[in-house]
């Protein structure tokens, strides 16, 4: 037969009260998911609002003078739409590292 021991669990508290916590750990507790989702929601608010108002500014696809020559005027908004995707596109994998790197798990 088989032995069987009865172990006592270490005991984990799940739920911590504001008492046993730091000021710091308090804080990051109430407030933590809040900045989280600033961080991602002005992430989002810069990526698809703010570029392409930056550029929208730019006057006559003035970044874009040699190509406008070259090509003709119907692909030029083509490019610039395809600049402002590569420029989102540059944002975010930016934020996202960022992200990752301030909050980790």
């Amino acid at each position: 037969m088989s032995r069987i021991e009865i172990v006592d669990k270490a005991e984990t508290p799940d739920d911590r009260s504001s008492k046993d916590m730091s000021r710091k750990e308090f804080y990051f507790y109430i407030f933590g998911d809040l900045a989280r989702g600033s961080y991602i929601v002005g992430s989002m608010f810069f990526d698809f609002i703010i570029i392409p108002q930056i550029l929208s500014y730019v006057p006559n696809y003035y970044f874009l003078p040699s190509i406008g020559v070259k090509i003709g005027s119907i692909l030029i908004p083509v490019l610039y739409i395809v600049i402002i995707v590569l420029l989102v596109a540059l944002a975010s994998f930016f934020e996202i590292k960022t992200y990752l790197r301030l909050w980790h798990k």
